[in-house]
């Protein structure tokens, strides 16, 4: 199985690229110009599924303002190969007690989520996902399993919490119990090419895959990244006083796994001037697209994006789009942010945020770089911090 790297959605637009206009009903429709398609790049970690993204996508698909790019590098900007394909799904058929089918759903967006090596970062959907399967576990008269399951979930996220929604009076327990490792614990051994290769658990720092690991008993995310290599990414179970034994060959790193990173260094990025230095390196990735609709912030009610725009190296004020805002007023606003008139400095927007968690690619692509310097691989190191000049092949 492979990992991914961020969630982040951003709106990209080009002056060589168009695609088709389609009508989506008949009221009012304000008409895209060539200039003003877009790519969806998705910043926002709070989403926990797909069905706000693909809204918005097929707003602006159907008023012809989306650049059309290769289907892999939209997942990878918009943020879907990271994102839970269908939480109404999962909760239709648990709250209707066919947990067999809840638990097929799960399973296959986890196998799909972690086959997207350095796409996305998988650690928020998954941590979700494994809340799920407590919670079917439970339905399913399985306390033991699903305190494992909510003890994963606290693993990959120690700041998640359940839906309260869908914890009844016989599940808190059992997350209460989860709250507290357990005190039994099995050994994991990685027999890895390359042997330089680093290793990283659940959600904290990277280490080398010769280390000894002991760990709790239960299930890990487990990461192992290379310099040049393609991320792997497996959820193992520990099992207490037994050895978890994993032997796996990395692949070459791809064209795809490179333009990741372009992609995981802009959603990284502090929203404003740094984004937008970041956005232009992006933009080799997506044929030299010089705008991007960035979804900065996520909710159960909301979405706000903001315009960047490479070339006149500005930015736009805040857009916040309601879950009920309709199609057109959707459009309407995104095409009034694109209004020179409506464009600000980035270095006059105002940073007011909450301390966010460190990103995926904080977390492992530079530690890489670091292990390659200390085995002498200095120009390994370079090129993953250095901003990306050469990122093409989609």
């Amino acid at each position: 199985m492979r990992s991914m790297a961020f969630v982040a959605c951003v709106l990209v637009s080009s002056t060589a690229l168009a695609s088709p206009r389609v009508a989506a009903d008949n009221d009012e429709k304000p008409a895209a110009k060539d200039d003003e398609q877009l790519v969806l790049l998705n910043a926002s970690s709070k989403l926990g599924d797909r069905g706000q993204i693909d809204r918005i996508r097929r707003v602006l698909d159907s008023k012809g303002m989306l650049l059309r790019l290769p289907e892999r590098l939209e997942a990878a900007l918009d943020g879907r190969s990271v994102l839970i394909a269908d939480v109404d799904a999962i909760r239709e058929a648990y709250t209707k007690m066919d947990f067999a089918r809840a638990l097929e759903i799960v399973q296959a967006d986890e196998t799909r989520i972690l086959d997207g090596a350095g796409v996305g970062d998988p650690i928020p959907a998954l941590a979700d996902l494994s809340e799920w399967r407590g919670l079917i576990a439970a339905g399913m008269e399985r306390p033991d399993e699903a305190t494992k399951w909510f003890r994963t979930a606290i693993r990959l996220n120690p700041a998640w919490s359940p839906d309260k929604k869908l914890t009844s009076a016989r599940v808190r327990p059992l997350i209460k119990k989860a709250r507290k490792e357990t005190e039994e614990s099995g050994k994991l051994r990685i027999d890895v090419d390359p042997e330089t290769a680093m290793v990283q658990i659940d959600d904290r720092k990277p280490q080398s895959v010769k280390d000894k690991l002991t760990l709790e008993a239960g299930h890990h995310l487990v990461l192992i990244t290379a310099d040049g290599r393609t991320p792997y990414a497996e959820l193992v179970e520990i099992t207490p006083d037994k050895t978890y034994k994993l032997e796996i060959s990395l692949e070459k790193e791809s064209k795809a796994d490179r333009a990741a990173k372009a992609i995981d260094a802009t959603v990284a990025a502090q929203p404003g001037k740094p984004r937008l230095k970041k956005a232009k390196a992006l933009s080799l990735v997506a044929g030299g697209a010089q705008r991007f609709l960035v979804i900065e912030e996520g909710t159960d009610d909301k979405l706000t994006l903001r315009l960047y725009d490479v070339g006149s190296k500005k930015v736009s004020r805040p857009l916040d789009l309601a879950n009920e805002t309709s199609a057109n007023a959707i459009a309407r606003k995104v095409i009034a942010a694109l209004e020179p008139d409506n464009m600000i400095e980035p270095s006059s927007v105002m940073i007011i945020e909450k301390q966010r968690s460190q990103r995926w690619y904080e977390r492992w692509y530079v530690w890489v770089g670091v292990a390659a310097v200390a085995g002498g691989g200095f120009l390994g190191y370079q090129h993953l911090t250095r901003e990306p000049t050469s990122i093409r092949g989609f």
